[in-house]
């Protein structure tokens, strides 16, 4: 009979979780700066607390609108450590710190679960380590939702109030104008400027004959005159002394952006607000003669969708090269051209030449991927080994971080035994969080930096891209720069290649 010998399992290690905060603080400047070091003081505490965890930093944004996650700086640079591996665990008040919006909600915190990153909503008691904190974490979101949402009602009502009364004001005045008093007052300056502009597209100017003239004639020198401009003011009915308010609104729906109203909500027409510069008749007048040119034009100014659509660049004065079609014949033109030729020398670009230099490229970059890409993931890759390993006083500068945080584990246990006076453990525990910080600034010059693994993960997008038979340009390019004799390709990872411009 065989022998058996049980070999029992050897004990391992658990490395210490790396566990950061997220926080919305007061947009009050004393406020916020309290609220900030008391959430540092009672976070670090928590941390602490725990054996197998590590401060990793305390993330935080001004009590803005919650509703939306892009507009929150701190929210998006702790995604984005996440996402860098740098944090395993998050701790947050409440999910209406979190988020307001339950669509975000529920899609960070998948995100989050998918790279290994947990979370702890402290007062709902919701971890997202344990099954079933979905449900609850999208009911309980869905809640702190219809609160963002009742705000936003109680602010449109009143504003649609005022509307009603007539007593809503634009918040800025338009060219001619200046505010006093919550009232649009003509300017003796700039009256004569937009008198002139209604006198000229009477007379049968066009938009960018106008705009040339006052460029030209450097009126208001701070105004960059183009043919949108000029249509803005021909069309603004203020100039008649009326008000259209609501051009603009904000759906009830999450997020809140802005939207034009093309008749989704009213619109209050507030008559003799204010004193008109232009006669109701001329104004009219205009009306009918920008409506009768843009029937005219409409087929040749129809715009088409391309690969190519703001990513041409112009070498001369960095505008985006737009796309035109002329007696069947596409090409690209810069848009600081066509606003007029003395203010860019850069001629149009035949389509063709962009898409034969852009097969060139494809077919270069497919033939040579391992000697260019393959050869600069290999460097990538030792220059962030190399930043990993330990260089001189990294051991040291971890060794006093790990004591003073000790001590203030230590210094919260006495306080919380009342063995320890206040005064002295917020004097204490400050100036050790200074140091902390200071160490952790130290250290962090020794880590990975982000651009190095931002590289590392575009250049490895660009080559699965180009696995593909026919790549698509935003998959492999940022920008086309054009030159007078040749296309500069920037390339996703920061490679920069260049190709003739020759059909």
């Amino acid at each position: 009979m065989p022998e058996v010998k049980i070999i029992p399992p050897v004990s391992q290690h658990a490395e210490r979780l790396r566990v950061a905060a997220y926080a919305r603080v007061s947009s009050d400047s004393a406020d916020q700066l309290n609220s900030f070091a008391s959430q540092i003081a009672y976070y670090t505490d928590v941390i602490q607390s725990e054996e197998d965890w590590e401060f990793a930093g305390l993330y935080a944004d001004e009590a803005v609108s919650g509703t939306t996650t892009s507009s929150r700086n701190d929210f998006q640079r702790l995604l984005k450590d996440c996402r860098n591996r740098k944090i395993d665990r998050i701790l947050v008040k409440s999910i209406s710190r979190f988020a307001r919006n339950t669509l975000d909600c529920i899609q960070t915190v998948r995100e989050l679960k998918s790279l290994g990153v947990t979370v702890l909503f402290e007062k709902e008691g919701i971890d997202t380590e344990h099954l079933g904190s979905e449900m609850m974490l999208s009911i309980l979101g869905a809640a702190a939702q219809e609160e963002s949402l009742s705000i936003s009602r109680n602010l449109k009502w009143s504003y649609r109030r005022r509307m009603r009364s007539g007593d809503f004001i634009t918040c800025s005045a338009p060219l001619g104008y200046y505010l006093k008093d919550r009232t649009l007052i003509p300017d003796p300056q700039e009256v004569p400027v937009v008198q002139y502009i209604f006198g000229s597209y009477l007379s049968g100017k066009s938009l960018e004959e106008i705009s040339q003239t006052l460029l030209q004639a450097s009126a208001k020198q701070e105004k960059r005159w183009n043919a949108a401009a000029i249509e803005y003011i021909l069309t603004n009915e203020k100039y008649i002394g009326d008000a259209l308010v609501q051009k603009w609104f904000t759906p009830e729906q999450l997020p809140f952006r802005r939207q034009r109203n093309r008749g989704q909500e009213k619109k209050y027409y507030i008559k003799h607000s204010h004193k008109p510069i232009i006669s109701t008749e001329q104004f009219e007048a205009v009306q009918f003669l920008l409506r009768q040119r843009s029937s005219l034009h409409f087929a040749a100014y129809r715009k088409k969708e391309s690969a190519f659509t703001k990513l041409l660049v112009c070498s001369y004065c960095g505008a985006v090269l737009r796309r035109r079609v002329n007696r069947g014949k596409v090409s690209w033109v810069c848009g600081q051209h066509l606003q007029g030729k003395e203010l860019c020398p850069q001629q149009k670009v035949p389509e063709p030449e962009l898409l034969e230099a852009w097969s060139r490229l494809c077919r270069k970059l497919s033939e040579n991927r391992e000697s260019i890409l393959g050869e600069m993931l290999s460097q990538l890759e030792e220059i962030k080994w190399k930043s990993r390993r330990n260089k001189p006083g990294t051991e040291e500068l971890e060794a006093k971080l790990a004591e003073l945080i000790r001590q203030n584990h230590a210094l919260s246990r006495l306080r919380s035994r009342g063995m320890l006076d206040s005064a002295i453990f917020i004097e204490k525990s400050n100036r050790n969080n200074l140091e902390i910080e200071h160490i952790r600034a130290e250290l962090a010059k020794t880590a990975v930096p982000d651009r190095i693994v931002e590289t590392i993960r575009d250049t490895r997008k660009l080559l699965y891209a180009l696995d593909s038979l026919s790549p698509v340009p935003r998959e492999i390019i940022r920008a086309v720069v054009v030159k007078p004799d040749r296309f500069r390709f920037l390339l996703i990872n920061g490679l920069q290649l260049e190709e003739a411009r020759e059909v």
